[in-house]
C-alpha cells in the first residue's frame, strides 16, 4: 500500500467513524462496527489507530479544533459585533443539523475522562476567548448593550445554540416532532435566539 493509500485509508476510517458517532449517534461503536462501517478489517482499525480510545481521542481533538477555528474565523472578521453573533449562531446549529450527536459525543467524552477537557485550554482557544471578550467590551462601552459578564454572555450564547441539539431526541417526543418538523424547529431557532439576545431582528445576508 502506497504512502498515499495509507493515508485515504486513515482519512476514510475517521470519516466512517464520524457517520457512525456523530450522525448515527453510536457513541459506543465498536471496533468491529468502525470497522465494518469503512469497509475495511479490525485489524487495519488498530494499525493506524493503536486503541478504539485513541482514535476517540483523534476524533475529539479534530471536532474541538474545527469548532475553534470556525470561533476565531468569525470573531477575527471585521464583521458588526452583531453579525458575528447572527453567523456564529448559523454556523453551530448548521454543524449541529449535520452532525446531530456531536455535541453528545464531546460532553460524554469529557465526563468520562476530566482530563479531555484540557483540550478546551489551547492557547488558540484563549485568543478567541480574548477577542469576544474585547468586542463585548466594546458593544457595552458603546452603549450598544447592557452590561453582562462575559462568561454569562457566552454561556447564555452556546447553552440556546446547543441544547435543542442534546436534547433531540425528548423535544421530538414532548412535542411531538417528525425529524423534517424538528430540522424547521432548528431553522426557527437561529432568529429566535438573536432576537432573545438583541431584542431586534437577525440581519439578512450574513453568511
Amino acid at each position: 500500500m502506497s504512502v498515499r493509500e495509507q493515508q485515504q485509508t486513515e482519512v476514510l476510517i475517521k470519516e466512517k467513524a464520524r457517520v457512525l458517532f456523530f450522525q448515527k449517534g453510536f457513541l459506543n461503536a465498536t471496533t468491529q462496527e468502525i470497522a465494518d462501517e469503512a469497509g475495511v478489517n479490525r485489524a487495519l482499525i488498530h494499525y493506524y489507530f493503536r486503541s478504539r480510545e485513541q482514535l476517540l481521542d483523534t476524533l475529539l481533538e479534530e471536532v474541538v479544533t474545527e469548532k475553534r477555528e470556525r470561533v476565531r474565523a468569525i470573531f477575527s472578521s471585521d464583521r458588526p459585533f452583531r453579525h458575528k453573533i447572527a453567523l456564529y449562531i448559523e454556523k453551530v446549529i448548521d454543524v449541529g443539523m449535520a452532525y446531530p450527536y456531536l455535541e453528545n459525543f464531546i460532553i460524554s467524552e469529557t465526563a468520562r475522562d476530566p482530563e479531555k477537557t484540557k483540550i478546551f485550554c489551547s492557547k488558540d482557544k484563549q485568543r478567541s476567548a480574548v477577542l469576544i471578550r474585547q468586542q463585548l467590551q466594546e458593544e457595552i462601552d458603546a452603549g450598544r448593550m447592557q452590561p453582562i459578564p462575559t462568561e454569562h454572555f457566552m454561556v447564555n450564547l452556546v447553552s440556546m445554540c446547543n441544547y435543542p441539539l442534546l436534547a433531540k431526541n425528548v423535544l421530538q417526543s414532548v412535542h411531538g416532532m417528525s425529524d423534517t418538523t424538528y430540522r424547521k424547529f432548528l431553522q426557527e431557532r437561529k432568529r429566535m435566539i438573536y432576537c432573545t439576545i438583541f431584542n431586534e431582528e437577525m440581519p439578512e445576508g450574513i453568511s
